[in-house]
This record gives C-alpha cells, sequence and structure tokens, in this order.
C-alpha cells in the first residue's frame, strides 16, 4: 500500500469512525487523481463521489497544492458539498448568486480556502475568470455531473462547454476529476474526446438495491391525481414517507401541487423562476422547508434533478413521463439515499409524448440559422443586443437565448455589456453542425422509443435501465420492481373518492387572461384591456379535451354552449357587459362567431360583428416572437362599423388563447373605436411558455 492510500483511509476513520471503510472503487479513484491522472468516475447515487474528491483534496493541499476548483450545476447541492466539506475539515467557499454580499470577502480570501465550488454559469463571468487567475497553485479541477460536458448527454448544459475551455488554460500536470452516475458508452467516448483518451474511468454496478419500480398503465389526468392523493393518504408507507414528484412544466408543477394541499397533504411547486406573491425567488425557501421536513412533497421540474442530496427521500414519482430514461435514473436516485427502502412510481398519459418531442425540437439547432444569426451579428461594426439580433429573426426570446448560448460557449460570439460581437477568427463548418445534429436528434428520438418500450416492458425494470446506460452489472433482476415482485406495490382502486374531486378540479382550472405588455418610444403603454377569464388553462383536463375536440370538429355542443353561458353570467352582470364581440377566424370563420351570438343571445345583450380578418397573412402559430406576433395581428385585423361600440363595456371573446397577442391587438382596436372596457374570455388557454 502506498503512503496516498495510506493517507486516504487515515483521513477516512478520523472522520467517520474507526470501522470505516472506503467502498469498492473509492480509493483507487483517489490514488489516480492525487496521482494528476485524468479521471472519471461512474457510479450510482449514493456511492459517495464527493468523499473522493474531498479526501484527495485534503492530502493535495497538505502536499502545498492551492484550492481544488469543483464545478457543480446546483445550489442545493452546493450547499450538501460545503457541508459534506466541514466533516473533513475543509473550508470551502461558494461563490453563487444567493451570496452577492460575500463576493468581495470570498474573492480575498481564494488563495487561502482549500476549495471553491461555482456553477459552469460562473466560468461566462469575466470577473471570475480574472479573480480565478490571480489563485496560485491550483492543482485539480473537478466537474461534479460530468455528462452534462457531452452533446449527448441526457442533461447537456451549454455552459459546460466552457469546462473545456478553462481546462486549455491550466497546465498539463493538474488533476482533472469527472463524477457522474449517467454516462454511458457514447457519452464517456465523447468526454474523452473532449478531455483526452489518457481518462483513467472507474465503473461500477448502476442497479440500485433498494428501489422498488412501479409503471402504471397510461391514465388521464384525473386518474393519476386521484392515485397519488390516494396513495400519499392512505398507503401504509407512502402515507408515512417525504418525496418528490416530477413533473414536465411549471403549469402542472401549480396543480399537481395546488391539488395535494386542497386535499390535506403538505406540498409545493418547484422550478426555475418560482417566486411567492411579492415576486420574490422563494427556491431556498422550498428546500430549506423540504430539507426540514416542514414540507412533505416537492413537485417539481427537472430543476430538482442532478444531486440534490436528501438522505430519507422514501419516493419519486412522475406524473408525466422523463424526458429519456438516463434522466429517470437519475431522479429516482433522489430517493433512498440512506439505503432504506423506497418506492419509484412511474405515470404517464397521452399527452407526454407530444410535450417530450417539443423539448427535442427546442434542443435542435439550426446549422443554417446559426451561420445567418453570425452574420447579422458580424454585419454590425457595433455589435448588436439580442432584442436587436430578434428583429431579423421568426424566433422566440426564449430560443433565440438557447441560440446565443450556444454560440457563445462556442466561442463563435463574445458578449461586452449585453451586446454580441463575432469572434474575427471563428470557424463556424455549417456542414459538419450539421452532420452533428442530425445525429443528436436521431439519438433523442430514438431515447424516446426506449423510453416508450420501457413502459411497456414485462421484465425487470432496473436491469432495463442499467443496460441503456451500458453498466457492467451482472445481476439479470433487480428482485425488488413490480415485475420481479410479480404485483403492483400502488394500485387505483375502484371506489377511489379522489377521482370524483379530482375531475371537478381539473375541469374548473379556470385562468386569467392580462394584456401583454407593449412599448412605444421606450415607454410601457398602459395595460388597454381588463383583465378577462379563460374556462380552462389544461387542454388536457376532460372539460379541455372536450372543447378542443368540437374546436376540431368546427361546432360547439349544447352542453359546452350551456357549460360557457352559466360561466359568463356573472362576469357579465358584475361588469356590467353591454355587447360580445367575437374574435374573427379565416380558418373557422362561424365557430366562435356562433359561440357569441348563443351568449348574447342567453344574457339579452348586443351581439356585435365589428372586427374583420384578412386571409392573405400568415397563420399566428407560425410566428414565434412577440414582436412578430403583434405585426402579424395588426396586419390582418380591422373594425368596421363601430358606432354600436362607442362608450360600451365590451365582452371579446376567442376559442383559445395562447401568446394573447390577438386578444391584446384586437382590444386595443375596440378602444381606439370608442369602446369604454373590453374584458376577453376564452374557452382554453393553450399558453405553452412554461
Amino acid at each position: 500500500m502506498n503512503s496516498v492510500q495510506e493517507r486516504a483511509i487515515q483521513i477516512l476513520k478520523n472522520t467517520y469512525g474507526p470501522d470505516s471503510e472506503f467502498r469498492e472503487g473509492q480509493l483507487e479513484a483517489i490514488t489516480a487523481v492525487v496521482n494528476k491522472q485524468k479521471t472519471l468516475v461512474i457510479q450510482k447515487t449514493g456511492w459517495g463521489k464527493s468523499i473522493v474528491y474531498f479526501i484527495a483534496t485534503k492530502i493535495l493541499r497538505e502536499h502545498g497544492a492551492g484550492p481544488t476548483i469543483i464545478i457543480s450545476p446546483l445550489l442545493a447541492l452546493m450547499h450538501n458539498q460545503i457541508e459534506a466539506a466541514k466533516r473533513l475539515d475543509l473550508n470551502v467557499v461558494t461563490i453563487n448568486s444567493n451570496n452577492r454580499d460575500e463576493w468581495d470577502d470570498i474573492y480575498a480570501s481564494l488563495n487561502t480556502v482549500d476549495a471553491i465550488i461555482v456553477s459552469p454559469e460562473k466560468l461566462s463571468n469575466p470577473e471570475f475568470i480574472e479573480k480565478l487567475g490571480t489563485v496560485s497553485d491550483i492543482e485539480m479541477v473537478v466537474v461534479d455531473e460530468a455528462h452534462s460536458i457531452s452533446d449527448w448527454g441526457h442533461d447537456f448544459r451549454p455552459d459546460y462547454q466552457r469546462i473545456v475551455y478553462l481546462l486549455q488554460t491550466f497546465p498539463d500536470h493538474i488533476a482533472i476529476l469527472g463524477t457522474t452516475a449517467t454516462a454511458n458508452d457514447r457519452v464517456i467516448q465523447d468526454i474523452k474526446d473532449q478531455l483526452g483518451d489518457d481518462l483513467q474511468v472507474f465503473r461500477g454496478d448502476l442497479i440500485r438495491d433498494n428501489i422498488s419500480i412501479q409503471v402504471n398503465p397510461a391514465q388521464s389526468k384525473v386518474e393519476r391525481l386521484a392515485f397519488i392523493t390516494e396513495a400519499l393518504t392512505r398507503h401504509p408507507f407512502l402515507s408515512q414517507q417525504q418525496g418528490i414528484i416530477y413533473c414536465l412544466t411549471k403549469k402542472e408543477c401549480d396543480s399537481v401541487a395546488d391539488f395535494l394541499l386542497q386535499n390535506g397533504i403538505s406540498a409545493v411547486a418547484y422550478y426555475s423562476g418560482v417566486q411567492d406573491a411579492f415576486g420574490e425567488d422563494i427556491s431556498a425557501e422550498i428546500l430549506e422547508e423540504f430539507h426540514t421536513g416542514k414540507t412533505r412533497v416537492i413537485v417539481s421540474t427537472v430543476k430538482l434533478g442532478m444531486g440534490y442530496d436528501k438522505s430519507n427521500i422514501g419516493f419519486v414519482i412522475h406524473f408525466q413521463l422523463p424526458q429519456n430514461l438516463i434522466a429517470y435514473y437519475q431522479q429516482i436516485g433522489r430517493a433512498g439515499r440512506d439505503g432504506s427502502p423506497a418506492l419509484a412510481i412511474l405515470l404517464h398519459g397521452d399527452e407526454d409524448e407530444e410535450i417530450i418531442k417539443s423539448f427535442i425540437d427546442s434542443a435542435n439547432k439550426d446549422p443554417e440559422l446559426l451561420q445567418q444569426i453570425l452574420q447579422v451579428i458580424g454585419s454590425s461594426d457595433n455589435g448588436l443586443k439580442r432584442n436587436e439580433i430578434l428583429q431579423h429573426f421568426n424566433l422566440n426570446v426564449t430560443k433565440l437565448t438557447s441560440v446565443l448560448k450556444y454560440l457563445y460557449v462556442h466561442n463563435y460570439i463574445y458578449m461586452e455589456k449585453s451586446t454580441y460581437f463575432v469572434h474575427p477568427n471563428h470557424h463556424f463548418d455549417a456542414v459538419k453542425n450539421a452532420q452533428l445534429q442530425a445525429q443528436l436528434n436521431e439519438t433523442r428520438l430514438a431515447e424516446l422509443d426506449n423510453l416508450k418500450a420501457f413502459i411497456n416492458f414485462d421484465g425487470c425494470y432496473m436491469k432495463f435501465i442499467a443496460d441503456e446506460l451500458d453498466a457492467p452489472d451482472t445481476k439479470e433482476r433487480c428482485g425488488l420492481c413490480a415485475h420481479c415482485r410479480n404485483r403492483p406495490f400502488v394500485t387505483l382502486s375502484e371506489d377511489n373518492d379522489y377521482l370524483e374531486a379530482a375531475k371537478d378540479y381539473k375541469n374548473k382550472l379556470h385562468g386569467v387572461i392580462s394584456p401583454r405588455k407593449r412599448w412605444s418610444n421606450n415607454k410601457k403603454i398602459d395595460d388597454i384591456f381588463e383583465h378577462g377569464w379563460t374556462y380552462t388553462v389544461d387542454a388536457y383536463s376532460p372539460i379541455g379535451k372536450r372543447f378542443m375536440r368540437e374546436r376540431d370538429q368546427g361546432h360547439y355542443s349544447d352542453k359546452t354552449m350551456t357549460t360557457i353561458s352559466q360561466f359568463l353570467k356573472e362576469h357579465i352582470e358584475a361588469h356590467h357587459i353591454d355587447a360580445i364581440v367575437a374574435v374573427p377566424s379565416v380558418r373557422r370563420p362561424s365557430l366562435v362567431k356562433g359561440l357569441a351570438r348563443q351568449i348574447a343571445l342567453e344574457h339579452g345583450i348586443s351581439y356585435v360583428d365589428v372586427l374583420k380578418r384578412s386571409a392573405d397573412n400568415a397563420p399566428q402559430r407560425e410566428m414565434h416572437n412577440s414582436m412578430m406576433q403583434e405585426q402579424n395581428v395588426r396586419d390582418s385585423l380591422q373594425t368596421v362599423n363601430t358606432d354600436a361600440i362607442r362608450e360600451q363595456n365590451i365582452l371579446l371573446i376567442d376559442d383559445i388563447v395562447d401568446s394573447r397577442w390577438t386578444i391584446t391587438i384586437a382590444a386595443s382596436l375596440l378602444l381606439e373605436q370608442g369602446a369604454s372596457h373590453i374584458y376577453p374570455f376564452a374557452l382554453v388557454n393553450t399558453g405553452s411558455s412554461d
């Protein structure tokens, strides 16, 4: 046994007790890192990957090395790592958005701390890179969740690409350690291509021996809500546990958490940008209350994915399909980290595949578009800001931001004071990039096919996932999943009294329509209509499905007419509605008009036909950013016979609302013609911005 191994064992026993022993592979990985080998550790969640880099850090520091740089993707994970480091008597600091007031002090102490934890996004910050350049004798860089370096990884994050460029600025002799639980052969090869073929890989078995997986048949959202609520209330195991419920969208997180709360289960929604009633970010508070047990259930998007370390999570339930099986393995790995039994239950429905395909589509980077954006930016000597670039392309802000990030992290462009410039020496190969994008898209669609095969699989679920990850496991069965046990762990009882409550809840997910913000000469134009209403914000609820089906058929049923008329009755009376106006449609010219006429007739008020729409503009759904959406509506809508709306309170009716530009411009035109107040209404809000 060499001196590095002896010291590592001594540190372990001094910290965790004389009977402590390394898990298989830990000591070997520590030795490789201290000996400055490029190392990739692929081990299942809970194996103890942080032990490797913290003990290696301690040994290197004892031999005069400077601080270790740890690149970690999540704020929650950073806090967990700092606590773990304290046990080893390591002084570890983190630089993140939540401790801005401490940055100056932290920067001043960088040469004295043992490790610095930062997010990959921080690598794009010139101030941080400048400060990092003043740190002496850095001998180790850790890349946590290293699969994110790879385009092929399930959770590719563009900022991780900056890591490769950062490593090129360090001497060749520094230690590089990547850690992950989710890297298959393709991802490993891509990481080798970026970090070097001399990368040493420590790979362990990935079958978890304490998580029982159950996959339900396809269910409606109502059935899924009822299933979860009954299970968390009455099931002998689940009713006693804390856990995570994953959803694909923010809107679904809010809906599921709200229903659970209404039925006595402590739950909260968690996603990027989650705010309180005052618009303040409350991410940290949510995690703290879950960590301490004050909140029982977190309903989250993939934001609560990588690295979140709470040892006693008893279940992970997916309300909708994950984006792929590798992401699924990573997410269920939040459960049972203390070794106790845990349940992973996968629910799914008809809408999931459509949402996942939209994610895949949004992840694609069109090489022709990339080249066009480079040309537009390059044509300006003074560079261009994001909104100036947006004017040239039919893209939404989210898509453009994603594309600019891609160009930025690959060093095709750079940024100064929010202005983008093209790197003078960039070499963008559109043909090569097109080949890469096609391969990536093909891989993501293949992963979706594998996911669909998984939910219909009749063998061991955990083994299926391990094979997807190219894991070295020799076990053929986990012995724990619903198929290995030959029984479901939780069932939806036929007399589940939450079914009716869930149906009623989903059918009454009414929403609010607020006007789009508009600007003129850099000044915000005041709101141009009163807040209105949508009957449902969920097109996949029972009533949402009915509305959309009847819309496609071109005729609303008497049942729908009655439902809408009754819903609007109190609004018509409360706001003293004088007349109803329909938003015209070229494709379905009589549909909304018929609905509006019927409601006007039943409530004894006027129906006024004052809005006309031309047929020569592009469909609004093909417009992808606010400027083009607004202009497209303006070019197609006009008013006629406006005397009847002067000084009138108008109920403006449409079938669906998405971007809200049609409603906003229609209301603006009516107000310009003398209407007093406009109250918009739509049957369904299909807005997919979340």
